[in-house]
């Protein structure tokens, strides 16, 4: 599939279908950035990602969460325009995101996701949201990663390959192992591309690359394992 963002395009080993932007409480995306990303896309809204909705006037098909951190008029807005609310207690075993992927795994069985909103903040949360959609797999959901105008990170599994065509030029690409063996790595299109290397949670010798010289296209792949391609275009706003 082709992911559209107003940073480039980025070619998924998926299939083609129309992913489900789940807008959570981090950092907030960009106004612009976010009505450009969501064109035809559902969207969904966990929590104080209804504040980001309403400020970008998005209107999401669902919101989902406790209400501890998202502004009351917000809520009622959402309301007001009928949007379905799934309110949860504040007292719960699930985060607000891992209850919005289950939900979403039981009423769109394989949707792809995309969510923004997931990164900022506290690192507990960024840690936690990143890996609540590795496990969302296992309720139905496709995870393609996270991302806002200032950096992103897509999942990239065994036997799979992620290719980026780059409008914006990002100041940093880096591999992120996410299984604790990572076989097989390629990337190229870098300043220093890998070649079959294998790369290992204890050991991440992938980070800091950056574009080789008049190079706009990334193609990254792996043989086994799991790993997350980064992309940071605004280190200042993170």
């Amino acid at each position: 599939m082709i992911l559209e963002l107003p940073q480039g395009q980025f070619f998924l080993d998926a299939e083609p279908s129309t992913p489900v932007i789940l807008v959570a409480g981090g950092r907030p995306p960009d106004a612009n950035w976010l009505n450009q990303v969501v064109q035809n896309c559902p969207v969904w809204a966990i929590d104080r990602g209804i504040d980001v909705c309403r400020s970008a006037s998005v209107i999401p098909e669902i919101l989902i969460g406790d209400a501890d951190s998202s502004a009351a008029d917000s809520w009622q807005w959402g309301e007001d325009l009928r949007i379905p609310v799934l309110r949860h207690p504040a007292d719960k075993d699930l985060t607000d995101l891992q209850l919005a992927l289950q939900e979403l795994g039981r009423r769109r069985p394989g949707a792809l996701a995309l969510l923004t909103g997931g990164m900022g903040g506290r690192f507990d949360h960024a840690y936690s949201n990143l890996f609540s959609l590795l496990e969302s797999v296992a309720w139905g959901v496709q995870p393609i990663g996270t991302a806002d105008e200032a950096e992103a990170v897509f999942f990239v599994g065994g036997g799979q390959t992620l290719q980026a065509e780059l409008r914006d030029l990002p100041v940093a690409v880096s591999l992120l192992p996410l299984s604790s063996v990572c076989e097989n790595v390629h990337i190229q299109g870098v300043h220093w591309p890998l070649q079959g290397e294998t790369l290992t949670l204890n050991h991440p010798g992938g980070i800091c690359n950056r574009l080789a010289e008049g190079s706009r296209s990334v193609s990254v792949s792996l043989g086994r394992g799991l790993m997350g391609a980064y992309f940071c275009w605004k280190e200042s706003s993170l």
